[in-house]
Parts: C-alpha cells; structure tokens; sequence
C-alpha cells in the first residue's frame, strides 16, 4: 500500500498551489477488476522539462522508488515502488511538457488487477510528490541533485526459492521488465547448494530450485509454468569461501543482479560473498 505523505509543512511556499490545482486535475479510471489508473497534473512556472524530470527522479527515489526508464529529450520517466513480500509492484509514470506558462507535470499510478486501493490515500500521496516540485534557481539545484539518482537499498534476506518463483511470475508477464527492474539491485538469499563450478576466472553457485513437478504446491494455471535458476558468482578472491563450501549445504549469499536470462531461464547475481 503506498504510504500518504505527512510533512506538508516542510514542502515550499508554492506547495499549497500545486497541491490545490493536483486536487483539481485528479483523476481515477478503470476499477480493481480490469486495472485502476490515478492521475493528475501541475504545471510549475521557471522550470524547463529537463529539469522538472530530474526534480522528479530525485523526488520519487527519496520514497523508495526504483527507475525502470527515462528518457530525458521525450520527457517521461518510469518508476516503481519494490515488491516486498506479497505486496506487487506499483508502476508510476511521469511525463512532462513545455506549456506557455512553464512546464506541465503529469503523474499516473497504475493498480494491477485484483489491487484495491482508496482515494483518500492516492491523492494526497501523489499531490504531496508533485507539489515538492520548485521552480527558478530553486528548481534548478533540485534538478542537479535529482539527476542520475537511484535507489541503492538492498533488499532483506529472502527465500532463494521464494526468489526464483518471483522472476518466474514477472517473467511470464513481461521477460524484458525483469532486467528494467532488478539489474543491479542487492538480494541476500538464503538456499541449498545444488552445484559448485568455475565459471571462466569466477567461481558459480547454483541453488538447488526444485523442477515443476517436483514441487509440492503446483503452479496454478495463471502462473509460470517454468523453473527460473539462480546462480551466485564470486570473484576470484572469494576463492578460500567457495572451497568450504559443499554442495547440498544450506547458506545466505548477498550478491548484485548482473542480469536475467530469459532464453535459460536464469536470473545471475555478481559479486557473491557469504552474509553476515
């Protein structure tokens, strides 16, 4: 569920403003059974696109966002807050525009199917994003420190099994997505080991992630009817850790997603270590 903003006292004098024209341009459509959309739009005066993109970038991965894409000359901007445990994925696309005034801001938040939300929670939360918005020389210092930023959280230690059964769902939904959303990004997993191999000068790990007919609960028909791997690659100087380790042994490896492989089917993770 995502979380209503709270601090208005600290946004700028000009918050009261856009929050109020973000009220009157709210907008929901569809409903939980096929898909539910919020939007809204401010226009911000002093403010070029680019800048307002960046202002957007910085503002949305201060609340925990990931960047799935931008493009900076077409003026969108795609983020998504991270699935944590059984709560999904919620996609946030902004785009932007040069108007007469100055340059309009639009924001749309995406509900999949079967997600219920309420709108007394989705408009102050997106008002109170856009209205952090500033223009001017104030803008444009957001705009520098908003560039290029990203979420760097890694996330909490997680069930390798459970891991896998989350690429396979996202992969059977949209292969390309997966890497959009998890390349780079830090996991701990904790699993048995099924092999131990070189892999040209590193060192990989497979997990042991039992075949579809070997699990006990079976997919359900709208499910990924496929196994996705998990492999963990150390670097050369993690030699001494790999030697103790042996295969079948139960451990938690942090390791950064270096891509997923959706013609294997195998997501792989670089820079294994053993957790702490």
């Amino acid at each position: 569920m995502l979380k209503p903003v709270v601090a208005l006292a600290l946004l700028s004098l000009s918050a009261p403003a856009l929050a109020g024209e973000c009220e009157a341009n709210f907008r929901k459509s569809g409903n939980p059974i096929v898909m539910t959309t919020y939007s809204s739009a401010v226009t911000v005066p002093n403010l070029s696109p680019r800048d307002a993109l960046a202002q957007m970038r910085g503002i949305m991965v201060a609340e925990k966002m990931d960047v799935m894409a931008e493009d900076a000359d077409g003026g969108t901007l795609l983020v998504e807050q991270r699935q944590d445990g059984s709560k999904r994925p919620i996609p946030t696309t902004i785009e932007v525009s040069d108007v007469a005034s100055g340059t309009r801001i639009g924001m749309s938040v995406k509900m999949e199917r079967g997600v219920f939300s309420k709108v007394e929670q989705i408009k102050p939360y997106m008002c109170g994003l856009l209205a952090r918005v500033k223009g001017g020389k104030e803008g444009m210092a957001a705009a520098k420190k908003g560039a290029g930023a990203t979420n760097s959280e890694a996330t909490g230690n997680q069930d390798v099994f459970m891991f896998s059964r989350m690429i396979a769902g996202e992969a059977n939904k949209n292969a390309i997505a997966v890497n959009a959303r998890h390349k780079g990004r830090k996991y701990t997993l904790t699993g048995r080991i099924e092999t131990l191999m070189e892999d040209g000068e590193d060192y990989n790990l497979i997990f042991d992630i039992p075949e579809i007919g070997e699990m006990v609960l079976k997919p359900l028909p709208h499910d990924a009817q496929f196994k996705v791997g998990v492999s963990c690659l150390f670097k050369p100087d993690q030699l001494t850790t790999v030697l103790a380790l042996r295969e079948g042994q139960k451990v938690t490896l942090a390791g950064t997603v270096l891509k997923y492989d959706n013609f294997r089917k195998v997501i792989w993770l670089e820079n294994c270590v053993k957790a702490k």
